[in-house]
């Protein structure tokens, strides 16, 4: 079963928080949901109980956040996606990875990107 995040957020407040969150503009989820602005502003304002699941899609690729969060309050609230096919292949070998070795391999990948240790 899902986890939820209860009923303390309601669906406006969920796009809202998607919306300014992320810093994507209403009128570019306006343009790319081919709705009005103020459409866009019925949805953080509450006077629309329910996102279409096109539209739902549009608002949770632009924001990043995840669509089943937004529409219901199921976590994960964020969903991370790849930029890169290397991306992409680093987080398919870290799912298949047994539990007590992704932190290792987490450690192994933030050390490379960190400089190397001055010699005392």
């Amino acid at each position: 079963m899902p986890f939820r995040l209860g009923l303390t957020m309601n669906l406006a407040a969920r796009v809202t928080e998607a919306i300014e969150t992320s810093g994507v503009r209403v009128a570019t989820i306006a343009e790319r949901c081919k709705i009005s602005p103020q459409a866009v502003y019925d949805w953080m304002n509450g006077n629309t109980k329910e996102i279409s699941g096109e539209n739902l899609v549009e608002l949770a690729e632009l924001s990043g956040f995840d669509a089943r969060w937004i529409a219901k309050g199921i976590l994960p609230k964020v969903r991370i996606y790849p930029k890169t096919a290397t991306q992409a292949r680093m987080l398919e070998i870290m799912q298949k990875l047994p539990e007590g070795q992704e932190a290792l391999a987490l450690r192994l990948v933030s050390s490379v990107g960190e400089p190397p240790a001055k010699a005392g």
